[in-house]
């Protein structure tokens, strides 16, 4: 007995209890801030190799503005090395407003049917076929997004259901030089473990749903944004672009006057820690010199203290 409460006693009460000194405790948080400050320097360094060029109000190009119409514009580009990823970017847009976060049925999106009541619990205000946008209620969108008219009972319960579904973004893009097409991959957009399993069509798809639910642009979209301003990644260029005037031809689907926003085109490289994010590496040069200035005043403090800081008084 006496051995098997010592063998308990040391398993789980003997503790190493570390007490730090003033010289350890500076020599930690040098440490720390000299390696967040390298981070962010080198997150600076490999941000200033990164490509970007951004589009702002490329739906204004347009000359008169239209909706739901081609359009065309030439867009002047530098060299820029594949892959080259092509985003769209919403300003103003608040993906993050809890009412339309739950607006959605993850029961529906996997490809299982659901009942009037859950329709309405989980997608209201946008529950009835009646109740999706016109274009969308006498269509189906393929997974390859192509629109094939369909007809659909106005009362039958929208498959997809919910706000975030209602507003996809149905803008699509073509680019070209000197009449030459550039393709843009708009496969593997989406996260590998979305596709087929939290998106899924139904067994009769072309007939109860508007929209393929393995669709990745439509995958991409209801995965929602925490900032009003947002970009998603709606394809990939595979080879090197050179220096030129480039076509840029699109479908004017997307209205961004209906919240007040702006619709824009990024096209972007990427380094070992993703696209341009300024963000990251001003946070760590932050936190980095934050730490060095605590470890500065601890300095400075055992100098004019001596041997008595740190020291426990008797």
């Amino acid at each position: 007995m006496s051995d098997s409460k010592g063998f308990l006693h040391w398993l789980f009460f003997k503790k190493w209890h570390p007490v730090p000194s003033v010289g350890s405790t500076i020599a930690l948080f040098s440490i720390i801030g000299v390696i967040f400050v390298a981070l962010g320097i080198v997150i600076t360094v490999i941000n200033n190799h990164i490509q970007e060029v951004t589009i702002y109000k490329y739906d204004q190009k347009c000359s008169p503005v239209e909706y739901n119409k081609k359009c065309s514009f030439i867009q002047k580009l530098d060299n820029m090395k594949a892959p080259i990823y092509f985003y769209y970017e919403l300003e103003n847009f608040y993906q993050n407003h809890r009412r339309y976060v739950k607006s959605k049925s993850s029961t529906q999106l996997s490809g299982e049917e659901i009942s009037l009541s859950d329709a309405e619990k989980y997608c209201d205000p946008i529950i009835y076929n009646k109740d999706l946008e016109v274009w969308q209620q006498d269509v189906y969108i393929t997974e390859q997004n192509i629109p094939v008219p369909t007809e659909r009972k106005p009362d039958d319960i929208a498959s997809p259901c919910g706000l975030v579904a209602k507003s996809f973004f149905n803008d699509t893009y073509a680019l070209s030089l000197s009449g030459k097409n550039i393709a843009l991959n708009q496969t593997g957009i989406s996260w590998p473990n979305d596709k087929g399993k939290k998106y899924k069509r139904a067994p009769n798809s072309e007939s109860t749903q508007w929209i393929d639910p393995e669709n990745e642009h439509f995958i991409v979209w209801m995965r929602t944004a925490g900032l009003p301003t947002f970009r998603k990644l709606w394809g990939r260029i595979e080879q090197d672009i050179e220096e030129g005037d480039y076509t840029f031809e699109f479908q004017n689907n997307y209205n961004p006057q209906m919240f007040a926003g702006a619709k824009n085109i990024v096209l972007s490289t990427s380094g070992p820690f993703g696209g341009k994010n300024l963000f990251l590496s001003i946070a760590f040069i932050v936190v980095g010199v934050i730490q060095l200035l605590i470890a500065l005043a601890f300095l400075i403090k055992k100098i004019r203290a001596g041997n008595s800081f740190g020291q426990k008084n008797e």
